[in-house]
């Protein structure tokens, strides 16, 4: 099977073209962003660019680093690191020699956003990396911090620089909406940390039902701080995740992430009051959900145009239909969904673009596209390309559904021969009857008549 090698998907990833379309929402936060998980569309922003503090969802990046270097039923006791919590952030959740899994930190750091628990996985992760259990909190919350930026920058987050594991105010501990989106969509996809971040209400104890030889143990009832969560105080019936945060220099902040109908969007909220934040997460995922939606565009195997045909064989139709792409290998047809708007969708253009070799080019523009033979049968003749509002959807190669061969001498000739015998006795054959006893009457004449000149040149 031939690969699609002139299909390229061209919504760019967090593209702002719609976004900048978008009618004013009255939202009351300074920074905001609506994406779409999937795609990462960006379908509204505001101040999506602005430096901003993180505040608590720096811990969503924390677990996305903690997973990558640390087992889920991984024990870890408990140390000396949650000694040196900053003022106003001792949680007071976890207890010098508790054996807990990884698994349960990620819950505790997640569903009850305790500031420690990022020091113990910041400094275990460090610990597990280097091969040293004697390492420093202070160096290790360095290295940490070096793990979090590389991992911000692998999911293309620029504008973001952490410095620490759990979001304590720094200057330098900043980010954007539009990177915590990125960060986001990176943690839901994530399906441990998706079902966490989904949780509203957990009970259990630091194990978790892993066996240790020295348990040592504490029982935990936690309620999640997004209250956005379905059957939360502020509960929206998508909702299926994210982090809440809060800090004097941030002020209220939540990423979301809700589901509805197979579109899945995230939201971040940022610098606004606590009831701001609720409220515009709301407004954004309404918006979202009331407006936007994955549509069929086309099926490769659809017939998408007809084109004339220059000088064909002889006896061959003058038009050729062309369909879209080709078959996949289970010979199933190529289905192209996009994400757009009721309004893009009601606005989708196509444009062709045909190989020059193949075009036949006019001075005035005809109403249909003319192309010269010979073309091979399933032949990638050009490109269609799908738009809405200047939003570019696909570009998809178009197929010839038939060879065409080019008229020729020959190929008259093996016309008209077969035109004669394969008709030899039926009416179609009276043309050629007369054709042939013309001639043969026409060469016979010339025959005479050269004989008669012949024989008076011979009498003289």
């Amino acid at each position: 099977m031939r690969k699609f090698l002139f299909f390229v998907v061209l919504i760019i990833l967090m593209s702002g073209v719609a976004a900048n379309a978008a009618p004013p929402l009255n939202l009351d936060s300074p920074a905001v962003i609506l994406a779409e998980q999937t795609t990462g569309r960006v379908l509204y922003s505001r101040n999506e660019r602005e430096r901003r503090y993180p505040a608590n969802l720096t811990k969503m990046l924390t677990a996305l680093v903690a997973v990558d270097h640390l087992a889920l039923d991984d024990v870890i006791i408990v140390g000396q690191e949650i000694r040196g919590m900053p003022a106003g952030f001792v949680a007071n959740t976890h207890f010098e020699g508790e054996t807990i899994t990884v698994q349960m930190l990620l819950n505790s750091l997640l569903i009850r956003s305790a500031n420690e628990a990022g020091r113990i996985l910041a400094l275990n992760v460090i610990r597990q990396r280097d091969g040293r259990w004697n390492i420093p909190m202070e160096q290790a919350n360095s290295s940490f911090a070096a793990l979090l930026n590389e991992k911000a920058r692998s999911l293309g987050a620029r504008g973001t620089n952490f410095n620490n594991a759990f979001g304590h105010h720094n200057d330098n501990h900043f980010t954007t909406a539009y990177d915590l989106a990125l960060i986001t969509r990176a943690f839901m996809d994530n399906p441990v940390l998706a079902q966490i971040a989904g949780t509203r209400t957990f009970e259990g104890d630091s194990l978790n039902g892993i066996t240790h030889p020295e348990p040592n143990v504490r029982e935990y009832s936690w309620t999640s701080t997004n209250q956005m969560l379905p059957h939360g105080q502020h509960g929206h019936p998508y909702m299926i995740g994210a982090k809440a945060g809060f800090t004097i220099s941030a002020g209220h902040i939540l990423a979301g992430a809700a589901e509805h109908n197979g579109l899945q969007l995230v939201t971040v909220v940022l610098g606004g009051t606590d009831a701001a934040r609720w409220q515009d997460t709301r407004r954004l995922m309404d918006y979202g959900f009331g407006n936007f939606s994955f549509r069929e565009i086309a099926r490769t195997g659809d017939d998408v145009k007809d084109v004339l045909i220059e000088n064909p064989r002889l006896g061959d139709s003058e038009t050729l239909t062309l369909i879209l792409g080709e078959s996949t290998a289970s010979g199933e047809n190529e289905t192209f969904t996009a994400l757009v708007s009721h309004a893009e969708y009601a606005a989708i253009t196509k444009t062709f673009t045909f190989d020059p070799l193949l075009l036949v080019e006019f001075e005035t523009p005809q109403e249909k596209p003319t192309l010269r033979a010979p073309i091979e049968d399933g032949a990638a003749i050009g490109t269609v390309t799908y738009s809405a509002n200047g939003l570019v959807l696909f570009e998809i190669p178009v197929l010839a559904t038939r060879a065409v061969e080019e008229r020729t001498f020959d190929s008259d000739m093996d016309y008209h021969l077969a035109a004669i015998f394969g008709n030899i006795f039926s009416r179609r054959a009276i043309p050629y009857y007369f054709g042939i006893f013309g001639t043969l009457f026409g060469i016979f004449g010339i025959v005479i008549a050269a004989k008669s000149s012949r024989s008076k040149y011979n009498r003289y």
